[in-house]
């Protein structure tokens, strides 16, 4: 077992040092292997192959032995200087090789290296002061350290004579002390030399020599040696490191024997610095040992003052656990005796006080002369001439009087006790009656000198000042110290109700006179009523002015009065208060609900609550004065001046909450509550915490019964209003509206309304525009009436105002601030009820009369073909005013979308948005859905007029395509039509073509551009398209149709149908997409271009086969093809008088396999424009 790795444990602080210091003997007087190996010129290596590295650390060379033993073998007597224990580096046993290692027993000199502890352990251990422990242990160090030198000189001695034993172990090692002291000596100067050297040496071994060859070497050698000696003693003033140092060895040298000469030399110097540098670290490692001994020693001077700290802890604890519980028990003992002391004084004192009373009853019985005791207590008797004792007399004496007057008035209530009333004989009984009735008198009488003497203080006014008790005392000051004490006193008659009333009163009275004045916020009503207009608004602007001046008002003196009752009714039980006596007061834990919130709600009821010369009563007053009036103008002054009320009445109620709880709470200032615990101050602000919640549930409360009756009255108003002035902006442009009628609907809204036992909630009657008024003024007056921009915009202005009016009346639902369901129904009655008039009353009878002012039948007499492209086109029957119309009204609903509903638009206070903020899906659900169904049927009637409209163009067309084409022609070749190849396209071989188009062609398409401007600028891209899709196609129906009943169309003919029907083509493609017909159409008319020998490649392609898929037949159909191929004016010809087919006819048709389909009834419906687009999505 190695001791030195293991030490053994011990929790005896002595032992435990004992067993290290043995095992730091060991390891000093034990041997270390060698871990250095023998080179062929002797010098010793580490085992990482440096050389001397670092200077301090570098094992001496071992003993010379055989280079073929291992140095793991050497005997322990043949290693190199016993090392200490250290922990890192390279002497660190934990981080050696196992094998290099070598177990040691216990050292045989441990008796020797055991420091002696003969001073230390003489001492008392528990008398011993620090001080005579810390010089017992400088003794014992220093006995410590002779004991070692001397053993060091011993060993040095044996070693030099040869001795046995160990002492042969340390041959040629062993030093004395004081040539260990030399030795540091010497290497401190030597290190200090080379130190202050170093610069010269630095240089001059860069510095080149002159001289012989063996003269160079030898100084380069010596500047070399020097330079070695500086890196070893010095490493961080040179500035060297060993690769440095051997590049300069070599330099110089440059044959082989000069470089092994070199180098031999080199090696000789560098052992011997080994041995010099083995020999410090040897040195060192004693000092360390020695310093290390005294540490430890010292250090058990201050483990043994330590214990002993230790055990006179614990032996004081223990002490103070026994006596503690015993001066606990002392303690309440005291409490419990001081307690009965004091019951007894208060006992004594009452007694006294009692027999005082008695004798003055008894005095006044027997003299017969009544004892003024109101005069006397008042002070309007001089002292002298006072029969009550001076207690009760003197104002100074307030506090204790009325203290004693509550206990006496105690001892007469409990008369009625059983116990106590059946000790008593008449005559006690007697005298117990006037004793008590003098009692009383005294009461009433000190009662009221002290409410007086309130009354005083608080009439003679001052700045609130609550800084300091010392501030009440100054000039222009209100002294509530002085008013507190008397508070104080008066608390003990009935709770200090008789002083509460009188403290309300005197606030009402002397802060608010605006209350007690009947005319002060209507005082318009006494005017006359032919007062004009001009005379009014001021008069409604002053009471408005004159209301938003008494809430002002209420706000301030409340505010300030809240600081007074919290300094004036709040009372501590303080024994230092002035005029206590010693004797605990009321204490604010001891009632259900604090004073100074009693007080305060006293204030509030009184202030906004009287039924006569409360703010409530004036509201309401100001609210029949605006009544009587009886006017529109004077209900929507009636709105603002409710608006007005509950803003002002919603910030006097917030404020009034704030200042509760800010300004009632308890604080230390002031001289209340500096000296509680904190339990008891725990104690008083939870009571005062329930007392705050219960003043401001009753604010809320009071809050609530003002503004409840308000809204429901400004609801009813402002939708009445509201309808009002939305029929009044129609009314404005001489439109006229429908007389309403009582729907069933209504009847029921308020037949359900009316059951809940309030008022019923205000229905707008549905008074619509008068349809045949508005057809009378055609579309000007619409245009110029209502239809006008600012017309349309009015409604939505008050609607506007409306729901700004409504978010200030209910609130908006954030953050808990407003009746968030409220708001939500009345938000929603709102815009329920500008839906159904923007739409019912107003837009929906315009767009229907937009519908019907069009005509759809065209005029009898045919157009006068062509149009004069110079003037303005024919309207087709559909005037531009239509399209204006339709555009205001599409504007009218987006402007109306927009500003009432505004989804998704933060910041705008619209409809959406407060819907959202009150979190009422039911009312935002209904809202919705009163949203969607506006929009709808705007959307369904908007529909019914743009088909009416598309009707009337159609029939114009017709008109103009028929009527005026067909009588051109015959008004030029009337035979010709009257045959059955007439028609404008039946034109002779030869003819000459004089215009590009037909007339009745070039004038439609001309109307039709001049509509289109119109009707662009009147719709949205989407119903653009559709519209003139669906114009386009009715287009193409007109003109085939026309075509395959009535045309025929010769060679010459087909180019100028050609060109008629590219025209129109051009024109339906303005806008829309689907106009493929026309595309099918240009493709038929190559039947008629092409000569009959021909049309077989036209009609079935180059392969001539009907079944190919290609030609007409495979585009257009057989049918298709065959019927407008039928439509030649050759396809029949006229034999003796009656029509045949012709023979190119029959023998196309013979050679194709096909019947002809004109040989029966032909469905011209099959061909429309439709069909075509239901065949092509059936093939798709």
């Amino acid at each position: 077992h190695d001791s030195t790795k293991h030490p053994t444990p011990n929790p005896n602080p002595l032992t435990s040092r004992s067993v290290t210091n043995d095992t730091m003997s060991a390891n000093r007087r034990q041997s270390k292997p060698d871990m250095g190996r023998t080179n062929a010129s002797g010098s010793s290596r580490s085992n990482d192959g440096g050389v001397g590295s670092g200077g301090i650390g570098a094992l001496p060379p071992p003993p010379p032995t055989s280079q073929s033993q291992p140095s793991q073998q050497q005997h322990p007597s043949q290693t190199a200087y016993p090392m200490s224990s250290t922990h890192g580096g390279l002497y660190d046993l934990d981080t050696l090789d196992e094998e290099l290692v070598t177990a040691t027993g216990p050292s045989p000199y441990h008796d020797v290296m055991e420091p002696k502890l003969d001073n230390l352990r003489s001492l008392n251990k528990s008398k011993a002061t620090f001080k005579e422990m810390l010089r017992a242990a400088d003794a014992d160090a220093a006995y410590h350290a002779a004991r070692m030198r001397k053993y060091n000189e011993s060993e040095a001695s044996s070693a030099a004579t040869g001795g046995g034993g160990g002492a042969g172990t340390r041959a040629g090692e062993a030093s004395s002390w004081r040539e260990r002291v030399e030795r540091r000596k010497k290497w401190d100067a030597k290190s200090d030399a080379l130190g202050r050297e170093a610069a010269a040496i630095v240089r001059l071994i860069d510095t080149p020599v002159e001289g012989t060859q063996a003269e160079v070497a030898k100084e380069r050698l010596a500047r070399w040696q020097r330079a070695l000696e500086l890196y070893v003693h010095c490493p961080e003033e040179g500035g060297m490191d060993l690769l440095k140092l051997l590049e300069k060895l070599i330099e110089g040298c440059g044959e082989e024997d000069e470089l092994l000469e070199a180098l031999s030399q080199a090696s000789q110097t560098c052992t011997s610095l080994v041995d010099q540098t083995s020999l410090a670290v040897r040195d060192a490692t004693d000092a360390m040992a020695e310093a290390e001994d005294a540490y430890h020693i010292k250090l058990e001077a201050h483990t043994m003052l330590a214990n002993r700290a230790a055990d006179q802890s614990e032996k004081i604890e223990e002490q103070f656990r026994t006596n503690g519980r015993a001066a606990l028990k002392i303690g309440q003992q005291l409490e419990t005796a001081e307690a009965k002391k004091r019951q007894c004084d208060t006992a004594s004192l009452l007694i006294r006080q009692w027999w005082m009373m008695e004798n003055l009853a008894e005095q006044e019985e027997l003299s017969k002369e009544a004892l003024q005791v109101n005069e006397e207590v008042r002070g309007a008797v001089p002292s002298s001439s006072c029969r009550m004792d001076p207690l009760f007399t003197r104002p100074e004496n307030g506090l204790e009087a009325a203290r004693a007057l509550k206990a006496l008035r105690t001892v007469v209530k409990s008369r009625g006790n059983s116990a106590s009333g059946a000790l008593l004989d008449p005559v006690s009984r007697h005298r117990f009656d006037v004793t008590s009735r003098l009692i009383q008198r005294t009461s009433a009488a000190l009662e009221a000198r002290l409410i007086e003497s309130f009354s005083g203080i608080y009439d003679r006014g001052g700045t609130y000042d609550f800084s300091s008790p010392e501030a009440s005392t100054r000039p222009g000051r209100l002294d509530w110290v002085e008013l507190r004490n008397l508070a104080m006193a008066l608390l003990n008659f009935d709770g200090g109700r008789g002083l509460h009333k009188r403290y309300v009163q005197m606030v009402v009275t002397s802060r608010f006179p605006e209350l007690f004045q009947q005319g002060y916020v209507d005082e318009s009503s006494n005017d006359d009523n032919d007062e004009d207009s001009d005379a009014e608004q001021l008069d409604m602007d002053s009471m408005r002015q004159k209301l938003s001046n008494l809430f002002h008002r209420v706000c301030e003196v409340c505010t300030a009065e809240f600081q007074l009752i919290a300094n004036v009714f709040s009372y501590s039980s303080n024994p230092g208060n002035k005029g206590s006596g010693g004797d605990a007061t009321f204490e604010l834990t001891s009632l259900s609900d604090a004073i100074p919130f009693q007080v305060a709600r006293a204030l509030l009821q009184r202030v906004i609550s009287d039924p006569h010369d409360g703010l409530q009563a004036r509201i309401n007053d100001l609210l029949d004065s605006i009544d009587r009036r009886g006017d529109f103008d004077a209900g929507t002054k009636k709105l603002d001046t409710f608006v007005v009320i509950h803003e002002k009445a919603a910030g006097l109620f917030t404020m009034l909450k704030e200042s509760a709880q800010t300004m009632l709470m308890p604080t230390g200032k002031s001289g209340r509550g500096g000296d509680r615990s904190s339990e008891e101050y725990q104690a008083v602000s939870d009571e005062n915490a329930r007392a705050v919640a219960s003043l401001i549930q009753f604010l809320t409360t009071q809050e609530m019964s003002l503004s409840s009756s308000h809204r429901r009255g400004y609801l009813n108003l402002e939708l009445r209003l509201l309808h009002h002035e939305c029929c009044y902006c129609l009314d404005r442009t001489g439109a006229k509206l429908v007389m309403p009628k009582k729907s069933e609907m209504t009847m029921r809204n308020n037949t359900a309304l009316g059951h809940v036992g309030g008022p019923a909630t205000y229905v707008a009657p549905d008074m619509p525009l008068d349809q045949q008024h508005l057809k009378k003024v055609g579309f000007g007056g619409l245009l110029n009436g209502p239809l006008k921009q600012t017309v349309l915009r009015q409604p939505l202005m008050h609607a506007t105002d409306s729901l700004a009016r409504a978010r200030l009346m209910f609130g908006v639902g954030q953050g808990g601030f407003g009746d968030m369901d409220s708001t939500a129904r009345v938000i929603t009655g709102i815009f329920s009820q500008m839906c159904h008039f923007y739409g019912s009353s107003f837009l929906f009878p315009i767009i229907e009369v937009l519908g019907n002012l069009l005509d759809s039948s065209p005029p009898s007499a045919p157009p006068n073909l062509p149009f004069d492209e110079n003037s303005p086109a024919p309207d087709l029957g559909v005037d531009g005013s239509f399209w204006v119309g339709i555009e205001r009204i599409h504007s009218a609903a987006k402007a109306f979308d927009r500003e009432l509903w505004a989804e998704q638009r933060a910041g705008s206070e619209r409809v959406w948005e407060i819907l959202v903020a009150t979190g009422s899906h039911t009312s935002l659900t209904l809202a919705k859905d009163q949203r969607m169904s506006f929009f709808q049927e705007l959307e369904e009637r908007g529909e019914t007029a743009i088909l009416r409209a598309l009707d009337t163009i159609s029939t114009h067309i017709q008109w103009v395509l028929v009527a005026g084409g067909e009588n051109i022609m015959k008004n030029r070749v009337l035979h010709n039509f009257s045959d059955k190849s007439g028609g404008p396209y039946a034109v002779p071989a030869g003819s000459s073509l004089e215009n590009a188009n037909s007339p009745a062609v070039k004038s439609l398409t001309f109307c039709l551009r001049a509509q289109f401007v119109h009707i662009q600028a009147a719709l949205t891209p989407q119903s653009l398209s559709a519209f003139w899709t669906a114009l386009s196609m009715r287009l193409y129906d007109i003109l085939v149709t026309r075509l395959l009943q009535h045309y025929y169309i010769s060679m010459v003919g087909a180019v100028k149908l050609s060109r008629d029907v590219e025209a129109l083509r051009s024109v339906a493609m303005l806008a829309g997409t689907d106009h493929q017909h026309w595309d099918m159409l240009r493709e038929l008319l190559t039947v008629y271009m092409t000569p009959p020998n021909a049309l077989k490649t036209i009609l079935v392609g180059p392969e001539g086969d009907p079944n190919s898929g290609k030609g007409l037949f495979g585009q257009a159909g057989k049918v298709q093809a065959l019927v407008f191929m039928s439509r030649r004016i050759d396809y029949r010809v006229k034999i003796n008088n009656v029509l045949q087919k012709s023979t190119w006819t029959a023998e196309l048709l013979e050679d194709l396999g096909v019947p002809d389909p004109t040989d029966g009834s032909v469905n011209i419906a099959l061909y429309s424009a439709q069909s075509l687009r239901n065949r092509r999505l059936k093939l798709n």
